[in-house]
């Protein structure tokens, strides 16, 4: 994993996070991501599958399953989208805890595309608890020595 690129999430009310991309893993998704930056949005906090935090995308792609999970690690950062609708919902989502990722409808498969460093796992839990308990807020998302 060393050496590969990293994205930067700026949080409106402070702080900013790094995640090295994993395209290993899930190529296109990294691909197709990449083309996507800059991001700019809103951070929610999940309902359902405890300490994610998420911000809606439209990516107008197709974004292809790969390697994909339902359980999640502190640190991970995701794609979801709603695999079997034509006109899909996605999200990048960012976990500060362990989690299986679900809704109402039960299991959620997730392309896991980037991983936030474990010396950063404090920062990901205090942006998790500001959002949940203060509310949404904006965040920036760009490729690391991009704009």
């Amino acid at each position: 994993m060393a050496g590969n690129p990293r994205i930067v999430f700026a949080f409106e009310r402070g702080g900013e996070l790094e995640a090295e991309l994993l395209p290993e893993l899930a190529p296109v998704t990294v691909a197709r991501v990449l083309g996507l930056l800059p991001i700019e949005a809103t951070l929610y906090h999940t309902r359902w599958c405890g300490r994610e935090i998420y911000l809606p995308i439209k990516s107008g792609l197709e974004i292809p399953r790969e390697n994909q999970t339902v359980q999640t690690n502190t640190g991970d950062v995701v794609y979801w989208r709603e695999w079997e609708k034509k006109e899909p919902s996605e999200a990048i989502s960012i976990y500060y805890g362990a989690e299986l990722v679900r809704d109402h409808r039960g299991f959620l498969p997730v392309n896991v595309f980037a991983r936030v460093p474990q010396s950063q796992w404090k920062a990901i839990e205090e942006v998790g608890l500001r959002v949940w308990q203060r509310g949404v807020e904006r965040v920036w998302v760009r490729l690391k020595g991009g704009s």
